[in-house]
Formats: C-alpha cells, structure tokens, sequence
C-alpha cells in the first residue's frame, strides 16, 4: 500500500513527458508550498509544508501576446496532528500527495514581470501515520483515503531571460473527501478549505 502512491506519479510523470517530450515549448517546474487549513480541521492539524512538481506545455493565446500554460502538478506533503495536550496524538501525521491537472494564463507586463491566473482540478491520497507505529488506529495506518480538490489561483512571474524564471503563487483550495475520511480530529463534514502559498523556480525548453 505505501509504494502505490510513489508509483502513480512515476507512471503519471512518464505519460506526460512521453506526450510533451517533442512540444516545442515545455514547461518543468518545482516549488516549496505551504497549505494553511481553513475551518474546523485547523484546531487539528497544523500548517502543511511540502514539495510541487509540474510539467506543462506553454501556447501562445489566441489574439495576444500572453501564453497558456496547461499540464500536470506532483505535490507531496506532511500535514502534522495538533496534539492539545493529547498524549496518544503525538507524532502523529497525514502524509499528502495530490496529482492535479493545471491551467494558467501569463499575462504579460513586461519582460521581465507577468502576472497570472488559473485553476488546478484533481486529486489527493492522504495517508495517516505514526511515529510510534502503536498509535496508528488499525482501521486508519493500512489505508489511502481520496479527496477530490479544485483550487483557483493568482500570482506573479519574474523571468531572468526566455529559459527560466521564478514565480510566487496564492491558491485557495477546497476538498471533499469520497467514502470516509481519516479518523484523527475529522470534523463531521467531508469539504476542507486550504489557503496555499508556493514559491519556486520554472524552466522552458524551446
């Protein structure tokens, strides 16, 4: 159960680099993300840090000088339970990965700045873990729970030269899980609310 994850992006990441490998204009990307939850699951569960990785193709807009973006984004993150004074909670963790199809419009301000608008759609395998492997509730440690995510965002591009560039990028994020959710503080709704911040570094191969 533990590789299944692992494996998913490495077949999704070959799929897309097989398709994308003869575009003209490619799009790799990684940044450092942190998701703050929104709501209830936010007395529960602190701020989560993690790692994106995209690839996308980059097209020029119909009737503008501005460029679409479209392609796919591997994020993988530890979400770590609040423990509020709860012995049994400690070390305890939800461990993410999210697989979601992007979409994004630069709009161009000047060489050098652009500024962007897009969504992403897909989802997210949370896994609950333990530290202390006696604490993980059996019917919890041994599962992958599913929820479906849609997160509009904004932000800002600063490019070097054509080939790489460094962007800033605020998400609102929202989720619902499908089936049942993890045991560990879930509140008794399935929709979760998640601001993200992410910053990191794009390179275009021509």
């Amino acid at each position: 159960m533990k590789t299944k994850p692992i494996v998913l992006i490495a077949v999704i990441f070959l799929a897309l680099f097989s398709e994308k490998g003869l575009a003209q204009e490619l799009e790799l990307s990684t940044g450092i993300t942190h998701k703050f939850l929104m709501g209830k699951q936010n007395d529960f569960y602190s701020p989560a840090l993690g790692i994106e990785l995209a690839a996308g193709r980059q097209e020029l807009a119909p009737f503008s000088a501005d460029m679409i973006t479209w392609g796919l984004n591997v994020g993988i993150f530890r979400m770590n339970r609040i423990s509020a004074g709860e012995e049994d909670s400690t070390g305890q963790y939800q461990q993410l990965i999210t697989t979601k199809g992007t979409y994004r419009y630069d709009y161009y301000y000047n060489d050098f700045f652009s500024f962007f608008y897009g969504a992403d759609a897909g989802f997210q395998f949370i896994t609950p873990k333990s530290e202390q492997p006696m604490t993980v509730p059996a019917n919890n440690g041994t599962r992958i729970f599913t929820r479906a995510v849609v997160a509009p965002n904004v932000g800002v591009n600063f490019e070097f030269n054509p080939y790489v560039a460094v962007y800033y990028k605020l998400q609102y994020e929202v989720g619902k899980y499908f089936g049942e959710q993890p045991l560990w503080g879930s509140p008794s709704s399935k929709w979760n609310h998640l601001l993200t911040n992410a910053a990191g570094l794009r390179i275009k191969i021509y």
